[in-house]
């Protein structure tokens, strides 16, 4: 007797299975998709540093976090869209430093402040300068210190160092991007890593889009100065635009996606709703109390600081990483997961005709 073929169902490891059974079309997303991260975690937790490091370079942060207690409290109730880089600090804001005490010994022995500390009273750690009546400072927040500089004192030469700090914080941050993102993409189909790869591929559309970010809030932010009441309108469009283009830096690496024709997809994407707003939603609302329960942890110093450090780490990575095989899936069953029909890896999708047989 020749036995039956196995007609059981197949593994939900595989993205283009899932997307297609019956089940996988009335289970929620996101929920789908984080299960199968927190399965997959011993695959991906190489990845949990990159969040956690990040966290650790925000010097002025930890320092706060893990100031003494009696600083002050912060509630964080952030609305969290998809992103590639999480860490810490995008759940919960620290609070500010306590202020010391008028006339303490330091005080009196040290005389003035050094750089970066507050004056007596002042309750804030960053240097500031009296700009006059009406006058206006510009903060300037970097890893290491929060700077306050007066809008009249920015100059030509103030533009231009400004400028390029910006373009080499995009590139870096777009190399991290790819890097990480590209890393978990080919993790989760078995692929190697080959982070240099991933590099070299995705960086410069990461560039790209990092300084378009950068360039449209420098394009907004001296409207907002000269008509401040227009930032009330602009909280709206902020959370409407950061819908419609949230897909497009997985877009870049999962579907090898051009840089115009991202933000094309993802528009549309986004607006046909179904699975991509679903899956945004619940991608908010789990931000939402994981911000509320980092920001308290936080707001508590020292070992609550350190605990929502370790926690917020992995949160990052599940968080990215489901977003990663959501698209994965999505695109695989919608036949988009490229332009042309084909990954850079060579692995091609055979063409079928209307019944589904491969096509020479």
């Amino acid at each position: 007797m020749v036995p039956a073929p196995d007609t059981g169902p197949p593994p939900d490891d595989d993205p283009s299975t899932a997307a297609t059974g019956s089940s996988g079309g009335r289970s929620n997303p996101f929920a789908r998709h984080v299960s199968r991260i927190v399965d997959r975690f011993g695959d991906l937790g190489g990845f949990v540093a990159v969040p956690l490091l990040l966290a650790l370079v925000e010097v002025e942060k930890v320092r706060r976090a893990i100031g003494p207690v009696g600083r002050g409290f912060s509630i964080n109730l952030e609305l969290l869209l998809p992103s590639p880089l999480v860490t810490l600090w995008r759940f919960a804001e620290p609070p500010e430093p306590s202020e010391p005490f008028a006339g303490s010994p330091r005080d009196e022995s040290f005389g003035s402040p050094s750089f970066g500390e507050s004056a007596p009273g002042s309750g804030s750690t960053t240097p500031t300068r009296s700009t006059g009546a009406g006058g206006t400072d510009v903060t300037i927040e970097t890893p290491v210190e929060t700077v306050e500089v007066p809008l009249e004192a920015i100059g030509t030469e103030t533009m231009v160092w400004l400028g390029l700090a910006l373009v080499a914080y995009g590139v870096i941050s777009a190399i991290l991007m790819a890097a990480y993102v590209g890393g978990i993409d080919r993790r989760l189909r078995d692929e190697p890593v080959a982070i240099g790869s991933c590099v070299v591929t995705y960086a410069p559309r990461f560039v790209l889009y990092n300084l378009v970010v950068f360039g449209a809030f420098l394009l907004v932010v001296p409207v907002f100065v000269l008509v401040p009441p227009l930032v009330v309108l602009a909280i709206p469009a902020i959370i409407v635009l950061g819908y419609l283009f949230y897909p497009v830096p997985f877009l870049f690496v999962v579907g090898e996606t051009p840089f115009l024709e991202a933000f094309r997809r993802s528009v549309r994407l986004t607006t046909a709703g179904g699975p991509v707003l679903s899956f945004a939603l619940w991608h908010v609302v789990v931000g939402a109390v994981s911000s509320l329960v980092l920001s308290l942890l936080v707001s508590a110093g020292g070992a609550g600081s350190l605990l929502a450090l370790l926690g917020s780490a992995p949160l990052a990575l599940v968080l990215t990483a489901a977003t990663v095989s959501f698209f994965q899936e999505f695109l695989e069953s919608d036949g988009l997961e490229t332009t042309d029909g084909s990954r850079s890896d060579g692995r091609g999708t055979d063409e079928t005709d209307e019944y589904g047989f491969v096509v020479d």
